[in-house]
């Protein structure tokens, strides 16, 4: 609820609540980079998954830098309203129902935004992009990056399976359908990060 109070107040006053929200990201960045990464195994005990945590602490540590310089300001002037399809991508992304085609509307409420990167990168991505270029480009390029990763890592294998004749609805819903804004929104944000400054440097030459 409260990242939702962030995104109104920059839809609303733009660089006056740029600072709280690179603040609010940095923090879920870091949380998430240790409540997804570390866990306990009955038979292992203490296990970390040392390839997510570091990637996870990298994109917090870049918002880190955006706390520091302040490169995001959200100024109405450069809104992209062409870029709005995004929007129910990140709609999709905050709700996540995890129940294979049960859309529970208990999970905008308590659902797994803020503590999980599939699903709370989505929504920071888009609102990045709908006010492109007057962000922290490295940021948003690291953390799309990021993004496809995961989002290709997620959506791929199940589908792989389907095709192989092995059709598993849980697979298939928490796999593909819930990670499928997370693929489309960070292959978008990265694409727009990296077309943007060639253009300039064309237009330039």
């Amino acid at each position: 609820m409260l990242a939702l109070a962030l995104i109104a107040a920059v839809a609303v006053w733009g660089e006056k609540v740029a600072k709280a929200f690179n603040a609010y990201v940095f923090a879920v960045y870091l949380m998430i980079a240790i409540g997804q990464g570390v866990g306990f195994s009955e038979r292992y005990g203490l296990v970390v998954l040392t390839g997510n945590v570091v990637l996870t602490l990298l994109v917090a540590f870049s918002w880190g830098w955006e706390c520091l310089v302040g490169r995001n300001r959200f100024r109405r002037e450069f809104f992209a309203p062409e870029r709005l399809w995004l929007v129910p991508l990140a709609a999709w992304a905050y709700w996540s129902p995890p129940e294979p085609f049960k859309l529970d509307p208990h999970y905008l409420l308590v659902g797994y935004f803020g503590v999980s990167f599939c699903f709370t990168t989505p929504v920071v991505l888009t609102l990045m992009a709908l006010y492109y270029p007057d962000v922290n480009e490295p940021v948003m390029r690291l953390t799309a990056f990021l993004g496809l990763v995961f989002g290709l890592y997620n959506v791929v294998p199940p589908l792989v399976y389907l095709a192989l004749g092995t059709y598993i609805a849980e697979a298939i819903w928490r796999g593909t359908v819930l990670h499928l804004p997370l693929l489309i929104t960070s292959a978008y944000a990265l694409a727009l990060t990296v077309k943007a400054p060639r253009e300039r440097k064309g237009a330039g030459s």
